[in-house]
Formats: C-alpha cells, structure tokens, sequence
C-alpha cells in the first residue's frame, strides 16, 4: 500500500464509521501521543503535561456523553496555549509534541462540533509523528517511508481503529 491508498481507505473507513467510534479513535490517539508530549516537556522544560492530560480526561468523559460544552470550550484555549510553535522550538521532539496537544484540541473541538476532519486530521498527527521518527537518522524518499515497518504498523493501527 502506498500513502495515497492508504489516505483513500483511511477517509472512506472514517466517513462511513458511526461518531462513536470515531471518538474512540480520536480519544485512543490521544492517549498513544500523550507519551511524546511528555518527552518534550522534559527535554524542553516548556509545556504543562499536567495540563494536557486534563484535557484527555475530560475528552475521555465525553465517551458517555458526560462533558460540560463550556468546560471544553474553556479547556481550548489552555491546551492551545501549551502547544508548542515550531517557530520556537524547531526539533523532532517539538514536532512529536505539538502533534499530541493538536490532537487533543482537535478531539475537545470535535465533541464540540462533530466535524469529522477533526478526526482525519487526528489519524495524520500520528502518522506525521511516525514518519518523523522514521527519518530521524535519515531521509528517504516516500516509497521508502510508505514500506517501512513503523509505518506500516501505524497505518494499519489507524484503519484498524476506523473499521
């Protein structure tokens, strides 16, 4: 499979899936970056994990339609505002960072609004997060990145999650 295939299968599996399940997916895919927002944290000293696992209770409370719509729109602007800008902090782990507190604050805004782009975008996060730990010790084309194990397993763990 290739990234177009997979995007395609990814899109169509999502679209057809009741919200739900998409929250499931959404909420498991917080919970698997969460680990990155940690690191960064500690090797930047910048960001508040605290904070952002909080915001995955309260999107976790949502599972039985028990969330508060203004405690949400209240958390959005905190986990925005420990997400960081890649304007200053330019490394890998700050890439692995800010794609888990975006998809923690894509999930609070899908609660909110159950667009699913929220959710399509929540499945890039963690395949952009994979795709940068393949390349960290060096480039390959996409061919390359599209058969490599790593990413064929987070593919497969995202089509998976949108059966």
């Amino acid at each position: 499979m290739n990234y177009k295939e997979y995007v395609l299968l990814f899109k169509k599996q999502l679209y057809a899936l009741p919200y739900q399940k998409q929250f499931e997916l959404a909420l498991t895919v917080c919970k698997k970056l969460y680990f990155d927002y940690e690191k960064f944290v500690q090797v930047h000293q910048w960001g508040d994990i605290d904070l952002l696992m909080d915001a995955i209770k309260l999107c976790d409370q949502g599972k039985a339609g028990l969330v508060d719509r203004l405690e949400i729109e209240r958390m959005l602007p905190r986990v925005d505002a420990i997400t960081p800008d890649m304007d200053d902090f330019g490394d890998e782990i700050s890439s692995y960072g800010l794609n888990a507190s975006a998809a923690v604050y894509e999930t609070l805004q899908f609660i909110i609004d159950k667009d699913k782009v929220h959710i399509y975008n929540i499945g890039n996060y963690l395949t952009d997060t994979i795709d940068f730990r393949i390349q960290e010790e060096r480039s390959l084309s996409e061919d390359e990145i599209a058969k490599h194990p790593m990413m064929l397993e987070a593919w497969n763990f995202i089509l998976t999650l949108s059966r």
